[in-house]
């Protein structure tokens, strides 16, 4: 009987009980509540951070993209500048640089419009270059000869020719697809990019795009797209390969370390097919199925951007959430269970030991052991936590903060329990002026969920950027007794965003506005100008491309942030000062009501400048050349304007330098004419555009000529004969005189040993070298290869230097003169007394002749102190060994009073111009020349 009574007894105490099972409910219950707040925090969070990092890669391949059209639109520039004549020479010069630069750049063209009746002259005069040259398209078998057409778009310049030589002569027109978007460039006069296609380049892939801008006659009506399909030239072009543009972008500023996360780039085909041009897979580990469990299926964020009318999308892929960015959750999801766990089956243990009163009580006792042991549980949780948490009151005015996790006091600056009290809106840095701190209100009053971007204000008076989160937390009866802040701290974040920001309007060396903020400013200048003038400088700092040559570039950068400091301080809050490249600074001026106080402006900027500057040891000092062009009156938009300032400034470098220049109207066709001048000239020499005359040289003992001078001359076939005068200076600035004056050296030597062979005798030929000609470090070597290469004898050759060119370094000078000399070529002083002169260096320059200059010469004749000066030279030379040649001898009367003299030699139009070879050879036969006086 007792076994029996004692069965159920037995039982009992071995099944579980419904406290047991209730507790044990609850704690799940909290558990689930306090997990699934801090697992949509997490995500909250990883989404935040993961739409940044989609964003900041988005803005770098649309920053990419809009820089490549940028290069076209300056490409484009270059034509419009030229009024559409645009050499070979000066688009290869101007272009190659940018494809140098910018590897994604497959192709920079220029696609000329050639009309059927011009076909067969334009081929001809192509093929010159370019054996086998004809008008091609598309074929079956690839690129044939184009059939005949009314007319043509053709490839004419391409850079770099080497990778794209197959489509040099390509007939853009012929292919439907590639004329409609043309057709849309020509239409609205701007950039137009085609569709996706395969590039030619490469391995074919189809990920390349055009970009194509028309070049117009220059003048013509553009009011209508009819009018300006009337004025179109042809266009600009280039070829973009876009995944390497956005590896390339990405790479370079390293944001393709995305971890779990992948990168396409989708554009549109001709039919309108979303395709991928670029993937980049950055999973480093496979996922796990606890972690797609958990973090759920990937997650895309895609941003669409516009490039010259092309729609482009770039999507971002977050692959799966990592377990790393859910401890926290996770954390608190097993500790509930744990514990709710243990608490259920201490109840259960309580349960069973003692009668049903007692078992009462002690259930009731292990509830409240078990809600303590939870809290202090989760409050460590909490407090463990690295992000700040706060707990503040719902039902008290200002909602004081009853909770601060040590996170919260450590990252603010606090003692334990000082922000106890607090009201949450002491912790932001501006109570009042934040739109975020206005979404957190209405959070708050209307009891919700809420997340926002505030400023928070460390104690130390450090500023923190964090992103915020509310969440209610409700009681039994759903009241909202509290809220739970969470903030993570983003300022690096927004700090790095910022930066981004900054560069893409400021030049990264000195600080100042870069181009592209540059013209915004010149647009917000004239938006509130009121008919007041905006004035727009170019300012370049002269020869300093010597700063860095001779002393390095890390010295040449610290005098340009030097200087950019000068010019900001020397204007006005109101200006604006910016770096376009290199050493060229442009100004925003407002406010000068007329051209004296714009210039007023200006000298004071160029005398902070003209400050001298020491650095590193070294005392520099500067000066400057400013253009300026003021609004309206010399340009009504930014670009127009710039290029003007541009112009003046050039024109101010042409005129000697440090000073200021005002555009005016000629000044654009005169730097037109001198682009147009360079281009021609650096074809001068291929195409055999140059000759020499030559000036007999006679002895005024025997009457006979000893010797020419040989002086160059430029025939082209549009200019006619260019002055020496107005592409001498030209080829010295651009480096072009090396070749052209090794050209006329070697050929006046050729010349000169015809001469001899002939039976001539011993001519003499005079050969001038140019500064730059004279500072080549192989000058003597060449000299003595043409020797060896004409058979000339190095006494025959004379080579005529001129005083300010060997006084620029002495020793130098004596150095390269030596060398000369030990070959046994002779060597003159040419324009004698117009330079610098020192006896003290004469007597150590090995020269054999002085030539007095034409201006001693003319004032012999009515003038006591210039024959009494031509008296001294011939005297000073005589005592120094050395031989007198004068030029520019006109009259009979000059003649005789140099013969008195003792002059050894003469040169000039009273024996003779300086003529073609053909010309001047029968005075070389007479045994005598006779003087002709300039009235014969």
């Amino acid at each position: 009987m007792n076994r029996l009574l004692a069965y159920p007894l037995l039982r009992r105490r071995h099944m579980v009980s419904r406290a047991a099972v209730a507790t044990f409910l609850a704690g799940l219950a909290l558990t689930a509540v306090l997990f699934g707040v801090a697992r949509q925090l997490e995500a909250d969070r990883a989404r935040a951070d993961f739409e940044q990092r989609a964003a900041v890669r988005t803005a770098a391949v649309s920053r990419a993209f809009t820089d490549a059209v940028t290069d076209l639109r300056a490409l484009n520039l270059l034509f419009t500048a030229s009024r559409g004549a645009v050499s070979r020479e000066t688009f290869d010069a101007f272009a190659q640089p940018l494809a140098a630069r910018n590897g994604y750049l497959r192709a920079l063209e220029f696609q000329r419009f050639v009309d059927d009746g011009e076909r067969a002259a334009f081929e001809a005069e192509r093929a010159r270059d370019w054996p086998g040259f004809a008008i091609r398209e598309g074929g079956p078998a690839g690129l044939v000869r184009a059939a005949r057409r009314p007319r043509y778009l053709v490839n004419d310049y391409v850079v770099p020719i080497a990778s794209n030589a197959r489509i040099y002569g390509y007939d853009a027109w012929s292919n439907p697809d590639q004329r409609h978007f043309m057709q849309r460039a020509i239409d609205s006069g701007q950039p137009t990019a085609s569709p996706v296609l395969r590039l030619v380049q490469g391995d074919g892939a189809l990920r390349g795009l055009l970009v194509s801008m028309p070049v117009y006659r220059s003048g013509a009506d553009l009011s209508s797209p009819a009018a300006r399909r009337a004025a179109a030239l042809g266009s600009t072009t280039v070829v973009i390969d876009a995944a390497l543009l956005v590896g390339g972008s990405l790479g370079a500023t390293r944001l393709l370390a995305m971890g779990d996360y992948a990168l396409t780039l989708y554009g549109r085909t001709r039919d309108g097919e979303r395709v991928p041009v670029f993937h980049h897979d950055g999973r480093p580990e496979p996922v796990t199925r606890l972690e797609r469990l958990l973090g759920g299926g990937p997650d895309t964020i895609t941003h669409g951007f516009e490039v010259a009318g092309a729609r482009w999308e770039f999507a971002t892929v977050r692959l799966a959430r990592r377990l790393d960015s859910q401890t926290g959750s996770l954390s608190i999801l097993a500790s509930g269970i744990l514990l709710s766990a243990a608490a259920g089956w201490l109840v259960h243990l309580r349960s069973v030991r003692t009668r049903r009163i007692e078992s009462l009580v002690d259930r009731r006792t292990a509830d409240l052991a078990m809600t303590a042991g939870e809290l202090r549980l989760y409050r460590r949780a909490i407090e463990s936590a690295a992000n700040p948490i706060l707990l503040i009151s719902a039902t008290r005015h200002g909602y004081p903060i009853e909770y601060a996790n040590p996170a919260c006091e450590r990252i603010l600056g606090h003692g334990p329990g000082e922000l106890l009290g607090l009201p949450i809106a002491e912790l932001a840095r501006s109570p009042d002026d934040e739109a975020g701190l206005a979404e957190l209100r209405q959070a708050l009053q209307e009891r919700r969920k809420g997340h926002a971007l505030v400023r928070q204000a460390t104690r130390d008076g450090r500023e923190l950027v964090s992103e915020v989160y509310i969440a209610p937390v409700n009681d039994e009866v759903g009241h909202t007794t509290h809220f739970v802040v969470t903030t993570y701290d983003v300022t690096v974040a927004k700090r790095y965003e910022a930066e981004l920001a900054h560069r893409a309007k400021y030049d990264s060396l000195t600080g100042l506005a870069n181009r592209a903020l540059l013209a915004d400013r010149i647009e917000r200048a004239i938006a509130v100008a009121n008919g007041t003038p905006v004035w727009t400088v170019a300012l370049d700092i002269d020869h300093f491309k010597l700063i860095n040559d001779t002393l390095g570039r890390g010295l040449g950068d610290e005098a340009l942030r030097t200087i950019a400091t000068r010019i900001a301080g020397a204007i006005r809050q109101a200006d604006t000062a910016a770096r376009t490249g290199g050493d060229d600074f442009m100004l925003v001026l407002c406010g000068c009501q007329d051209e004296g106080q714009a210039a007023t402006l200006v000298q004071g900027v160029r005398e902070a400048i003209a400050e001298p500057l020491k650095i590193d040891g070294h005392v520099l000092a500067f000066g400057s050349s400013a253009g300026v062009a003021g609004y309206p009156v010399d340009g009504e938009d930014p670009e127009t304007l710039v290029k003007h300032a541009e112009v003046a400034m050039y024109r101010a470098k042409e005129t000697g330098r440090n000073a200021v220049q005002f555009y005016a109207p000629h000044m654009n066709a005169h730097a037109t004419d001198r682009l147009a001048l360079e281009g021609a000239l650096r074809g001068a020499l291929r195409e055999e555009q140059f000759e020499l005359h030559f000036q007999p040289q006679v002895d005024l003992q025997s009457g006979r000529v000893v010797g020419t001078e040989a002086l160059i001359r430029w025939r082209h076939p549009h200019f006619g004969t260019v002055r020496p005068d107005r592409f001498i200076a030209l080829a010295e600035e651009t480096g072009l005189i090396v070749p052209i004056g090794a050209w006329a050296l070697r050929s006046a030597c050729v010349q000169n040993r015809q001469w001899q062979r002939s039976g001539l005798g011993q001519l003499r030929i005079a050969v001038n070298l140019s500064a730059r000609q004279f500072s080549e470090p192989d000058l003597v070597q060449t000299v003595r290869q043409v020797l060896e290469d004409t058979g000339l004898a190095p006494e025959s050759l004379e080579i005529e230097l001129t005083e300010s060119m060997m006084m620029a370094d002495v020793e130098s000078a004596i150095e390269t003169m030596c060398c000369l000399k030990a070959m046994g070529v002779k060597l003159s002083i040419d324009d004698f007394g117009t330079g610098y002169s020192s006896l003290a260096y004469l007597k150590r320059f090995p020269v054999d002749v002085l030539k007095i200059d034409r201006s001693f010469v003319r004032d012999i004749v009515g003038s006591r102190d210039g024959a009494a000066m031509v008296d001294a030279i011939i005297s000073l030379a005589h005592s120094l060994r050395m031989h007198v040649i004068a030029e520019g001898v006109e009259t009979l009367e000059q003649l005789d009073y140099l013969r008195d003299c003792g002059c050894d030699e003469v040169q000039g139009y009273l024996f003779a111009r300086p003529e073609p070879r053909e010309a001047v050879e029968p005075l070389l036969r007479q045994s005598r020349v006779e003087p002709v006086p300039m009235h014969a």
